[in-house]
């Protein structure tokens, strides 16, 4: 795609290390929020600071970085974007309704993602005016370092569009694999059953977190046991994302843990919150 520039939709954690991936292989960005807030410019220099100190991004490199991505709250200016990327909070009326409010400012032959971990893409599609121009494309947190993107066909995309993505994860050095439509996907259908699990035996009082934790690390060689990455995640994301589950398959061995609704409720929301299945404010 010539003269690529992507806009961004949805300025939090995920749309803002997007933006820095893009920035830093010379894309320009547009990054779009529904409100602005003031000190935006100041955390986005401090996130792509911190990318550099941890050798991710060279230290020359931020100024260009930081130049080269726009921050919005106009959807008018991302009519200058020939490829869009939502990253919206994993909810299908808050992702349909700015798709809704978008369409009419996307240009004729722009390619349209969602960032969406379960969500249908064949109905988020629906919301727009070219359904064969949609795809989803699930990056993984952080994306910047993580290889892995799922690369999601609906009903009605377009090879043609699949290709399109295929070429920006090239450039993003990113490694895509291609899937039909089907709840979870690949990856969150086989995660969120174990960390499902992990709550499970927490509630039933068969092991403490740590225990839990530390098995998978070093009896499955996981980097990260699944109740921490549960809290890495996000309890309310995790949440939604096994509920998504249930409601598409029917199937009940995707229920909920009571233990993680009940965190939930709470706003113990894991690392963001500063606390989930582990306090992480004592840790200073």
């Amino acid at each position: 795609m010539q003269n690529l520039r992507v806009g961004i939709l949805g300025a939090g954690t995920m749309g803002k290390q997007l933006a820095i991936l893009c920035a830093s292989r010379g894309i320009p960005v547009v990054l779009w929020n529904h409100r602005l807030h003031d000190d935006f410019v100041k955390e986005f220099g401090r996130l792509v600071l911190i990318q550099s100190k941890l050798g991710i991004i060279a230290k020359d490199a931020i100024e260009t970085i930081v130049s080269n991505v726009s921050y919005v709250d106009d959807l008018q200016q991302l009519s200058t974007c020939n490829f869009l990327i939502e990253t919206a909070k994993e909810n299908m009326n808050v992702k349909s309704d700015i798709f809704t409010k978008v369409k009419d400012y996307i240009c004729e032959g722009a390619i349209v993602a969602s960032n969406t971990s379960t969500l249908s893409i064949t109905e988020l599609a629906s919301q727009t005016k070219y359904p064969l121009n949609f795809v989803g494309i699930h990056f993984f947190n952080p994306p910047m370092t993580m290889k892995l993107v799922e690369v999601v066909k609906g009903e009605l995309t377009a090879d043609d569009t699949v290709e399109a993505a295929l070429n920006l994860l090239r450039l993003l050095e990113k490694h895509p694999v291609v899937l039909p439509e089907s709840p979870g996907f690949v990856v969150n259908r086989l995660l969120f059953p174990m960390i499902n699990e992990a709550i499970f035996l927490l509630s039933e009082g068969i092991a403490d977190e740590k225990t839990i934790d530390s098995c998978m690390q070093l009896g499955a060689n996981h980097p990260m046991g699944p109740l921490e990455l549960a809290d890495f995640i996000g309890l309310d994301v995790c949440l939604s994302i096994l509920e998504t589950l249930v409601e598409e398959t029917g199937d009940a061995k995707y229920r909920p843990a009571h233990l993680l609704k009940k965190y939930v409720r709470a706003g113990k929301l894991g690392r963001k919150t500063g606390s989930g299945f582990y306090n992480y404010r004592k840790r200073g």
